[in-house]
């Protein structure tokens, strides 16, 4: 029987979490939720051109459109009332490096960013208590999917058709086996108890491609306060309201040979494919181009909160902290999965002497509760300056998972378990300066590390920031600011128990760049 030990079984599921393409029909929505549950929880692109520009190092800064969703005590440095809209180009590069192959993709769109309105209400002419409160509205675009992943390459070693089978011996699926044992890409192993082996060749090269499309934002609007005490201490909340739609289109082509009768016989020996009367018999060593097509659209609402205070314990000094609620997310979950395969007589051939197809869809709606936040933020000023610096701690092993219409589910504690398995807490580190250049334009830099939220998968994260802020009138101001953030990572699309096959998973190096410009222009009133 083929077996998985638990450290197989725990490694193939964390690898699983990390490919951009989860392959094939026989995936339930379930794992597509768990691999959804990370990329709904992070947040990496909202704020105005000033804080962007600063590198989003605002949690002990104050007076900025951004304190509205990102330290709300912010707003109790507001001295009048401002408005202001940020407009966005995002462009998103990937180069894919597979098996010695590479490709590269671009991927551009403009957008609104960020929107807001604080009202300022005096309270107090003197120098002492409550000097005022402020309150805020805001749009921000949190997170931009828009990306487009490509990689291919030459693989002499396995093929994904294994990877199904895995799946089969894992999950138990016979409706899976059957459909693809009607299509001709599975037979069983003389000893039924090994489960199935591929038709299509382990060995031999293959030409393989991995293409994956993903589109669309995640948005957030909330309403915030914030006040000041004495000029001293400054206390803020708000509440969001966040919604998101997320489509990802992945395809992945393999281009190759089926297996002669030798090879076939060698793991079964009695199968109807090496017998020369049977019509199975026409499908060895012949050419096939397979495609896996997978689509997959999310939709989602949730609410969350915050809390922030700002403490100055001088002048030229402030101290800030938030505290950033889960956000409860309703998630309805849309799959669309189908596997075709033609068969040629040879390489050169145009038509196909016979095809297959089998196909999958599911709906799936679920709750998500995304982890609690917590940041720490101390900004130093000079005559002419700041510096500011911030650290985020999230722990993504938290993130929650339930199943709407099941309430105490037993699975509860096993979906819990697998993102503990799979993800881990991480620190993200935030650096920026401020310098006014003249008594007008000022120049900001900031830069960004993020920690890698997977236990056992190379993830770095960075990101750089250059920025300019000029006041136009007594009134007017206009930011301006281009971030330029770098992913590198290694993925693969699909996995395969590498202890049966004796072959190792397919893995691509992906480096992914996306570069923000962005404007801010804001009016006091």
């Amino acid at each position: 029987m083929r077996l998985y030990s638990l450290t197989q079984t725990m490694r193939l599921k964390k690898i699983l979490f990390t490919s951009l393409l989860v392959s094939g029909i026989g995936f339930s929505a379930y794992s597509q939720s768990l691999s959804n549950g990370l990329i709904f929880s992070q947040e990496n692109n909202g704020g105005t051109a000033r804080f962007k520009g600063l590198g989003n190092a605002k949690t002990a800064l104050g007076g900025d459109i951004s304190s509205i969703t990102g330290n709300p005590a912010g707003l109790g440095f507001f001295g009048q009332s401002d408005i202001s809209i940020t407009f966005n180009y995002d462009n998103a590069a990937n180069k894919g490096s597979y098996f010695g192959n590479s490709i590269s993709k671009n991927k551009g769109r403009f957008g609104v960013d960020h929107a807001g309105v604080v009202f300022h209400f005096p309270k107090n002419e003197g120098y002492h208590g409550w000097q005022n409160f402020n309150i805020g509205i805001g749009y921000e675009n949190t997170n931009r999917f828009s990306n487009n992943v490509r990689y291919e390459g030459i693989n002499p070693n396995n093929t994904i058709v294994s990877a199904y089978t895995d799946d089969i011996a894992q999950f138990g699926d016979q409706a899976f086996a059957s459909n693809l044992s009607g299509v001709k890409l599975i037979e069983r192993f003389a000893d039924a108890d090994q489960g199935y082996f591929p038709i299509t060749n382990e060995s031999g090269n293959k030409d393989q491609i991995s293409d994956i499309l993903t589109t669309g934002n995640s948005f957030r609007t909330s309403l915030a306060f914030g006040g000041n005490y004495n000029n001293v201490f400054y206390i803020g909340g708000n509440i969001g309201f966040t919604s998101f739609i997320h489509e990802n289109s992945a395809q992945f082509s393999e281009y190759g040979w089926t297996k002669d009768a030798a090879a076939v016989a060698v793991d079964n020996p009695s199968s109807n494919f090496i017998d020369p009367t049977h019509p199975n018999y026409e499908f060895l060593d012949v050419n096939y181009e397979m495609l896996d097509d997978y689509y997959q659209r999310s939709e989602g609402s949730g609410v969350d909160f915050k809390i922030g205070a700002i403490y100055k314990p001088a002048v030229d000094w402030n101290i800030g902290a938030t505290i950033t609620s889960p956000t409860w997310y309703t998630i309805d979950q849309y799959t669309e999965s189908y596997i075709g395969v033609d068969y040629y007589d040879d390489d050169n051939a145009q038509d196909p002497f016979d095809y297959g197809e089998t196909e999958f869809t599911d709906d799936f709606s679920y709750r998500l509760i995304t982890p609690w936040k917590f940041g720490l933020g101390v900004s130093k000023f000079f005559g002419r300056g700041l510096v500011s610096a911030d650290a985020e701690y999230v722990n993504y092993a938290s993130i929650k998972i339930r199943d709407i219409g099941r309430v105490n589910s037993s699975d509860d504690a096993l979906w819990d378990q697998d993102f503990k398995d799979a993800y881990q807490g991480v620190v993200n580190l935030r650096l920026g300066g401020e310098y006014l250049i003249t008594n007008a334009i000022s120049g900001r830099v900031g830069i960004n590390y993020f920690g890698n939220p997977y236990k056992n998968a190379d993830n770095t994260q960075y990101s750089g920031s250059l920025g300019l802020g000029t006041k136009l009138t007594n009134t007017l101001y206009l930011d301006l600011a281009v971030v330029h953030f770098v992913n590198d990572y290694k993925v693969s699309p699909y996995v395969i128990n590498e202890e049966f096959w004796g072959s190792a998973n397919p893995v691509a190096d992906i480096k992914h760049q996306r570069t923000n410009v962005v404007l801010t222009l804001g009016a006091k009133f």
